[in-house]
């Protein structure tokens, strides 16, 4: 009877706690549900009405925008249109011409100089005799021949006159030749050799004056350089490890100091096959016109260009965190669903991270957002609090 009159008492508040104990209940889930992702492996999931889903900014991967690289360049003459002269022979310099002078517009050739040689008189005489034994040479065999036809002389003798003429017009034209290989056509024995310039250009170095003793074998440069101005070389240096993104035929861009309003086009025609030890460089040659001639012989100038980046993707630079040693990013693989991916970056800069693999055209990264991101699969992968070591 107690018992019973106890349980009357009591079961009105047993009630009212389990309601209330319920409420509660049902309150809190409510309150959690509607922005409380779930995580999955790498993934984190919110629900497509979540407000942490507008503020998670995201943009697409796209094909990989061309690079622009700048080297340190420097402007030589183009040797294959330079002429360096030397005289062949051993000799004195006695004058120069109007046409020597230093920037003289010189024609194709032109007497720049004059020197005298020894050797250059030996080989006019050598020539003049070798002639006139060809000359006596022919008349001898003209005779011997008409004797043999009467019976006038025999045919050993006939054969050795032939034989002598053959010689003597043998040495003759090594006379000639050699008088032509020293671009002389005089007839007389004079010892002088005409400097003559073989390309039409401009006279952009004279190393010599009248009276100098000149030698084929001698140090000290040229006696004259002849070039044509508007034919230009570009010498770039540039690190090994851009190399590979060079080729022949690439146009580059070219910008001086002097002529900051004008750009200058050369193209890449050889790639050298050595490093310079101290610089780690490769030197990249370009040749270019110079018709305006505004580009100077050695003037130093700042090379750009544009490399191609075939099946090279590019992501935004503020998308790419930072995790452990790996670069990571997400990616967006539904409405309201992130999924975090490992990339390795083939080249970068401060607007763009260039990818070859691990990403597809058009897929969206999270540029606004990916920390908050990590943080909720960091939480995820912690122990429970009960789990965790007392302190």
């Amino acid at each position: 009877m107690n018992m019973t009159n106890n349980i009357s008492r009591f079961f009105p508040v047993l009630v009212a706690a389990s309601l209330l104990f319920s409420g509660c209940k049902q309150s809190n889930e409510v309150a959690a549900s509607p922005d409380e992702p779930k995580v999955l492996g790498l993934s984190v999931r919110f629900d497509p009405q979540a407000a942490a889903v507008a503020r998670l900014q995201t943009a697409a991967v796209d094909a990989a925008h061309a690079t622009k690289l700048a080297f340190p360049a420097r402007i030589t003459w183009d040797e294959d249109h330079t002429s360096h002269l030397v005289p062949p022979v051993s000799g004195r310099l006695f004058d120069i011409n109007k046409a020597g002078v230093l920037g003289a517009a010189v024609k194709q050739d032109e007497i720049l100089a004059h020197i005298q040689s020894p050797e250059v008189g030996a080989a006019q005489a050598e020539s003049m005799n070798a002639l006139s034994a060809l000359e006596q040479a022919e008349k001898n065999y003209t005779r011997v021949h008409e004797l043999a036809a009467d019976q006038g002389a025999s045919m050993k003798d006939l054969e050795q006159a032939k034989a002598d003429f053959e010689h003597a017009k043998a040495e003759a034209a090594r006379a000639q030749l050699r008088l032509k290989v020293l671009g002389i056509n005089s007839s007389s024995v004079d010892q002088q050799l005409a400097v003559r310039s073989p390309i039409a250009g401009v006279v952009v170095e004279r190393n010599t004056n009248p009276g100098m003793e000149w030698r084929p074998e001698q140090s000290g440069g040229a006696m004259f350089t002849v070039t044509d101005p508007t034919y230009l070389w570009c010498q770039i240096d540039v690190p090994e490890k851009e190399i590979e993104k060079l080729h022949t035929g690439l146009k580059v861009s070219l910008h001086s100091n002097a002529w900051p309003q004008e750009s200058f086009e050369a193209v890449i025609d050889n790639i050298g096959d050595s490093v310079d030890v101290s610089s780690r460089t490769i030197k990249v040659r370009a040749h270019l016109r110079n018709e305006n001639r505004h580009l100077k012989n050695e003037m130093y100038v700042t090379a750009e260009l544009l490399t191609d980046a075939m099946g090279v993707l590019d992501i935004p630079a503020k998308a790419v965190f930072l995790n452990k040693s790996e670069q990571q990013v997400f990616v967006k693989t539904a409405v309201g669903a992130f999924t975090r991916k490992t990339i390795e970056p083939v080249a970068a800069n401060e607007q763009w991270v260039s990818i070859a693999q691990g990403l597809d055209k058009g897929e969206e990264v999270v540029v606004d957002g990916a920390l908050y991101l990590e943080k909720i699969l960091e939480a995820a992968a912690a122990p429970p609090a009960a789990d965790r070591p007392q302190q």
